[in-house]
């Protein structure tokens, strides 16, 4: 889970009607991804006020209602495309997101442009009245469900993502017995062609418009709603939270997200008909896909345990 940022302004308003723009779309946007019509990116001012940073990102005012996302200097350009066209095919399948504009760059700076929100993280609502963390995680709930509403056969596998990463230096610690198993394990798990986040939490989601907005499609895939869901769980139960805050403020936060994470699995399971034993089958595979997309060094340990556990289970969650 990413550190809180300030608060990127990015805006466009999400369809009125996602299930059936998702219907309509499926088949429309087969070629969506190799046929984007950006031949190139533009250069943006260097002058734009910082909004917010994450991991490995910062975001910055662009223009009249726009914002910049500019990665890493060296960050491999294909990468930056892909989460242009990850969020453009979205956008347009109706889910609740916000318009991209295309690529563009900042002191020579790869990045991607999209419309300002026009609104604050859900989060900060439960920051100053923690009384409606459980309205807040409903919330949550409810636009993951609507995410998966969507469908497409245009973004890669999810299944096929956790065994390429097993291939990357820091999974190949775990030997080739282990991921030759998980490897096994994975191929093994259901197919799907709901569109799937992969780091969709709380402050991956903001107000917008009248509505909300889900921000950050770069890991975008397809699959079944369990593999998004079990990644939300790891997400919320297992990820570092904030380097250097205080012990105190951390137990805070803790708690905060454990009571998070409990609203929002009951109520996602309520409005889906999914069961807990369908996400706890994705559970090692989403490590897999935490730890491959995102190297944090002080989860690694704790990660790889849990990953070597998962693949030795017996009739356990791959």
């Amino acid at each position: 889970m990413r550190p809180r940022v300030a608060r990127p302004r990015r805006g466009g308003a999400p369809g009125a009607d996602r299930g059936t723009a998702a219907r309509r779309g499926r088949g429309r946007h087969r070629d969506r991804l190799r046929q984007h019509p950006e031949s190139g990116p533009v250069t943006a001012p260097d002058e734009g006020a910082l909004l917010g940073h994450g991991r490995t990102s910062e975001v910055y005012a662009y223009g009249v209602g726009t914002a910049i996302k500019v990665y890493p200097e060296g960050t491999d350009r294909a990468l930056v495309a892909q989460e242009r066209d990850a969020a453009t095919l979205v956008h347009a399948l109706g889910v609740p997101s916000v318009r991209c504009l295309g690529l563009a760059e900042r002191s020579g700076r790869p990045g991607v442009v999209f419309d300002r929100l026009t609104g604050p993280g859900i989060a900060r609502q439960a920051e100053k009245d923690p009384r409606r963390l459980p309205e807040m995680s409903r919330t949550l709930a409810d636009l993951h469900a609507r995410v998966h509403e969507a469908r497409t056969d245009a973004l890669p596998d999810v299944r096929d993502l956790a065994v390429s990463l097993l291939d990357t230096p820091r999974l190949r610690t775990l030997g080739t017995v282990t991921r030759t198993r998980l490897r096994a394990r994975f191929r093994d798990l259901p197919d799907g062609d709901s569109v799937l986040h992969l780091d969709f939490h709380p402050q991956n989601v903001y107000e917008h418009h009248e509505g909300h907005a889900v921000i950050d499609w770069q890991s975008a895939c397809r699959g079944p709603a369990a593999a998004d869901v079990a990644m939300s769980v790891v997400l919320m139960r297992e990820v570092e939270l904030f380097p250097g805050t205080p012990p105190l403020l951390l137990a805070l936060y803790a708690a905060s997200r454990r009571a998070v994470l409990r609203y929002y699995l009951a109520r996602y399971l309520a409005v889906s008909g999914l069961t807990p034993a369908e996400v706890e089958r994705w559970l090692t595979c989403a490590r897999v896909l935490r730890l491959g997309l995102l190297d944090v060094p002080s989860e690694r340990r704790r990660f790889l345990r849990r990953i070597e556990a998962g693949s030795a289970a017996v009739g356990g969650p791959a």
